[in-house]
């Protein structure tokens, strides 16, 4: 189970991770270039990953008895659009960095596996001073978001659902990552509670939930990598580190209806997340200026250089179906928030 929890975030942050390189390229144009194709580049599975872990938490609006239980296990694939698959460089408003040669279309995280555009730095003068191409997508433009869950009927029609995932660590070619997760939502069954809709043919419920993810993975570097063009980076001896949280709500009315061993339900409301990502450490950016001559080399020193926030706040609509097995169901859902997501899973208790 806490592998299949791992894979909540491990998916965004080693693809960070992995764009580490073109990141600490970024660092040489300055902080302010480097957080803008940071952030135009891992945007869409920020996105993704917010809408994730917003599904799942229902499959129907009726409650447990006092004390009943299930236990589900969900996976969302999150379908990232089209339009979400590239960004376009000169629309970011950068001030050192500028396309060389490529064009102004760049794949994002969720792009084509592919180069990008090659991107040219120039120091205060417009002389240019390194170049270097944008990031690879992953060629992968659906995110899936794997959840464990458990809910429990503790008072009268009212589900406590939890999820919680103790820190875990995780090793990536010398590089430690921990990830640790938690969860918690409530669904009460308001209709029970009104005489005038209590007789009605079907179970209506409210919604809350909130999730919080925290990650972070130590980054190894090689100056050398850093090194063409008149711009060198070095490291100081502070750990390099990526570091990923995000938090999530969502809140709404979910409705059911029972036909036999089928269950049809479907819900409304507000669907929140906000990731931060930051790069920690320190970075020194050495640049050799020709002058008359002889070379004289300038240094700065960048600390914790990367400080992005996605933030997202939509409409939530889902409508699924549930099919109940003797003590266990299968259920599907479709949810449309950020992007539209597909859900599957299996549930086993009794209410």
């Amino acid at each position: 189970m806490k592998k299949l929890i791992f894979l909540i975030c491990s998916g965004f942050i080693m693809q960070a991770a992995y764009s580490q390189t073109n990141v600490v390229e970024f660092l040489k144009a300055g902080k302010k270039d480097a957080n803008a194709l940071f952030k135009a580049y891992l945007d869409p599975y920020a996105m993704a990953l917010g809408d994730g872990l917003n599904n799942g938490w229902y499959n129907s609006a009726e409650t447990h008895k006092l004390f009943g239980f299930d236990l589900s296990i969900t996976v969302s694939a999150i379908q990232i659009p089209e339009r979400d698959q590239t960004f376009d460089i000169s629309k970011l408003g950068l001030s050192k960095i500028s396309v060389e040669s490529g064009g102004n279309i760049a794949p994002t995280v969720a792009g084509s596996d592919t180069k990008g555009p090659r991107l040219q730095i120039k120091d205060d003068s417009e002389k240019p001073i390194a170049s270097f191409n944008s990031p690879n997508g992953a060629g992968l433009d659906i995110l899936p978001v794997p959840m464990v869950q458990l809910g429990f009927g503790l008072l009268p029609h009212t589900d406590v659902i939890g999820r919680y995932v103790p820190e875990m660590k995780y090793s990536n070619d010398g590089d430690d990552m921990k990830v640790g997760f938690w969860g918690v939502g409530v669904k009460h069954n308001f209709k029970e509670w009104i005489p005038v809709i209590k007789a009605l043919p079907f179970d209506a419920s409210v919604f809350a939930s909130y999730s919080a993810v925290d990650a972070q993975s130590e980054l190894s570097f090689d100056p050398n990598d850093f090194s063409d063009g008149n711009v060198t980076v070095s490291f100081g001896n502070q750990g390099q580190m990526l570091k990923v949280n995000t938090n999530t709500t969502k809140y709404g009315l979910v409705v059911s209806k029972k036909i036999g061993v089928l269950t049809v339900f479907g819900g409304i409301g507000q669907s929140k997340s906000e990731s931060t990502v930051d790069l920690i450490g320190k970075y020194i950016i050495s640049t050799e200026i020709p002058i008359a001559g002889t070379t004289i080399t300038t240094k700065e020193e960048l600390i914790d250089p990367i400080a992005i926030r996605f933030e997202s706040n939509n409409l939530s609509l889902d409508a699924g179906l549930r099919l109940k097995l003797a003590f266990f169901s299968l259920f599907g859902s479709v949810n449309k928030a950020e992007y539209l997501s597909y859900n599957a899973g299996i549930s086993l208790g009794m209410r």
